[in-house]
């Protein structure tokens, strides 16, 4: 159950990923909010939402913000960082507050926390570990460490590549969900990680979905793409709060 403190939430995710068999957590921030309100949208790693334009990819982003199955947690905008979109995703969400926490869980002032402890959690958990992200990730990095069993590439642009490629990707999680179970599934591909949690969760929620974000960048694509990689900054220090 979370209880929508920075710190206590981090360390019952961890407790959750290596004790129990079904877990989800989809992450919605300024983003995935601007895409649920149709403002044009993008971002550094080059996804581009445009307004009025990827109404199939906004569709299926809210759908996938209302799912009330026990096990399935939200991170959502913090006061702190974003009180707007606080406000506006508690307003669209539908699951109970035990279900809620921040979707900056991972980063900010836990992000030290993260390197510390993420790996040793998954490798703790004695599952095998799948992960999601641009076809471009160094995942043979992520091998050294990992029991890395499979790799889901999405090229370019996330909000395009579903739109044109829908039938087929929930066509090879459906086969992913049905064939295996127990697994871990890491998700990095922007708002798009959300749909993806959401579809394979309707497909078999026996398994452990977790949206990482940006947090294996230096690792993955071998840059600091976010303040928090770097410490010493506004973000870093941050302890977020509800």
């Amino acid at each position: 159950m979370m209880k929508q403190d920075f710190r206590a939430d981090f360390f019952e995710i961890l407790r959750m990923i290596v004790e129990g068999d079904s877990l989800a957590l989809s992450r919605f921030a300024d983003g995935e909010a601007n895409v649920l309100k149709n403002n044009t949208i993008g971002n550094k790693d080059g996804w581009l939402y445009k307004k009025d334009k990827n109404l199939v990819f906004r569709r299926d982003l809210r759908h996938s913000l209302l799912c009330t199955d026990p096990n399935f947690l939200y991170g959502i905008s913090c006061t702190c960082c974003d009180q707007e979109n606080h406000r506006y995703l508690l307003e669209n969400i539908k699951t109970g507050r035990e279900n809620l926490t921040f979707s900056n869980i991972w980063v900010n002032a836990n992000y030290p926390l993260f390197q510390e402890k993420f790996f040793d959690t998954l490798v703790a958990a004695k599952k095998d570990i799948a992960i999601c992200t641009n076809k471009k990730a160094a995942v043979k990095n992520l091998e050294r460490t990992l029991p890395i069993k499979d790799f889901i590439p999405i090229p370019g642009n996330c909000v395009t590549y579903w739109e044109k490629n829908r039938d087929y990707i929930r066509a090879l999680l459906d086969l992913k969900g049905s064939t295996h179970r127990n697994r871990i599934y890491l998700f990095a591909t922007g708002p798009l990680s959300e749909i993806l949690i959401h579809e394979l969760w309707r497909v078999n929620p026996n398994n452990i979905l977790l949206d990482i974000g940006s947090t294996l960048d230096p690792l993955l694509f071998r840059r600091k793409s976010r303040d928090y990689h770097r410490g010493n900054s506004l973000f870093s220090d941050r302890t977020c709060t509800w």
